[in-house]
């Protein structure tokens, strides 16, 4: 396991651009896939010509990969045939290179058998967390069995898989990327009037489809935990996946003034929201690399966050934030204690921005396309017409 060699980026450049099928499982508004659209923008097209296959439904990042001028197709039909539908194109297409950009889709590399076409299959979260749990033990075999390489973007993720890759599988560990934030003044300016905030209230924001996973449950109770002491505002934002209700009441049980905890809904640009804030809480049961923990850092807000996945490579403990117990007392003290030290929050926001300078897009993904061209296959024909 490593990361990918430095040694791969002396290739030369191929006189045709190398086909590369690409493969997700959808596109709706989610950190996978903005990753995936920071991937894309990387992209040297002297040397690749990439193809995005969308196993599942296109959503809000369909239009932005389009403008990068990236084909893309929607595989229809059975899982089965959406299968042999992608094994066929990526034939046609005479891919050099699969690129699985999740452990779901990692199943793609199974069709690509007898190919000659080689799998690069990818893991985005904690470690298998992304599969079905029913059928769980299968889809696990599933997403190992076709891929020659894996990567992940969390340590933890890697560590974990290790042991359970065959001797001639590769494993690589490439973070997630974030591009810079230059607009944090203007931004927290026009959310806080939106949201009907003084410059002095003290706001927490939470990011984050509202599912099991993301437990904002622990966010709502550390907020309410700590209003005992002390006036903290606090909003979350994303899509309503089954939990909102129960967020509700649990916040209207808190019995605080009705501004303190408001969820709402999906907002279109998420950094935006976050750059309002004084604090920024994560309180996620699991995560692979948290993106929305990064794009705090590069707004410089100071980040809570439970002690999940990747948490470890973004914040130096009471350096760039502060990490806690899966707790809701662990996570109101650490509320309180950035709460009543406004030079604590300016120092830590102010390293995190310095340390977010590192994980620039371009600098976590070039290294990424250059082990794809260290795997790609030769230059294969084309296909006949599917």
């Amino acid at each position: 396991m490593s990361n990918p060699p430095a040694a791969v980026m002396a290739k030369p450049e191929t006189a045709t651009p190398i086909p590369i099928a690409l493969i997700h499982g959808q596109l709706s508004h989610g950190g996978s896939e903005r990753q995936l659209y920071y991937f894309l923008q990387c992209c040297d097209r002297r040397v690749w010509s990439p193809h995005l296959f969308v196993a599942g439904e296109m959503g809000v990042w369909e239009e932005p990969i389009r403008a990068l001028q990236i084909p893309l197709t929607l595989l229809t039909g059975t899982p089965l045939h959406k299968l042999w539908r992608f094994r066929r194109a990526s034939q046609h297409l005479g891919a050099g290179l699969v690129l699985s950009w999740g452990a779901y889709t990692n199943a793609y590399g199974v069709a690509m058998g007898g190919t000659g076409i080689p799998v690069i299959g990818s893991f985005r979260n904690a470690t298998f967390a992304d599969l079905p749990a029913r059928g769980r033990r299968f889809w696990r075999w599933l997403s190992l069995a076709g891929i020659n390489a894996a990567v992940c973007n969390s340590v933890e993720t890697l560590d974990a898989l290790a042991p359970q890759l065959s001797g001639h599988q590769q494993l690589y560990y490439v973070p997630n990327g974030v591009e810079r934030f230059a607009d944090r003044g203007n931004q927290r300016l026009r959310w806080r009037r939106a949201l009907g905030l003084t410059h002095s209230d003290l706001l927490v924001v939470g990011v984050g489809r509202l599912t099991a996973q993301k437990n904002f449950t622990r966010f709502v109770d550390a907020v309410i935990l700590a209003n005992r002491q002390l006036p903290v505002h606090a909003v979350i934002a994303g899509p309503d996946m089954g939990e909102g209700v129960s967020l509700q009441r649990r916040i209207d049980a808190g019995e605080l003034p009705a501004d303190r905890i408001r969820l709402l809904g999906p907002v279109p640009d998420a950094r935006s929201l976050i750059a309002a804030a004084d604090i920024f809480m994560l309180t996620s049961d699991y995560e692979g690399m948290p993106n929305v923990v990064l794009e705090a850092m590069v707004a410089g807000v100071p980040v809570i966050s439970t002690q999940v996945n990747g948490i470890d490579t973004l914040l130096r403990k009471d350096l760039e934030g502060i990490v806690t117990p899966h707790r809701v007392d662990a996570l109101a003290t650490a509320l309180l204690t950035l709460a009543r030290q406004p030079l604590l929050r300016r120092r830590m926001g102010e390293a995190a921005r310095a340390k977010a300078a590192s994980f620039a897009p371009e600098v976590v993904y070039q290294p990424l396309w250059a082990l794809c061209r260290t795997m790609s296959a030769p230059l294969l024909h084309s296909s006949p017409s599917l």
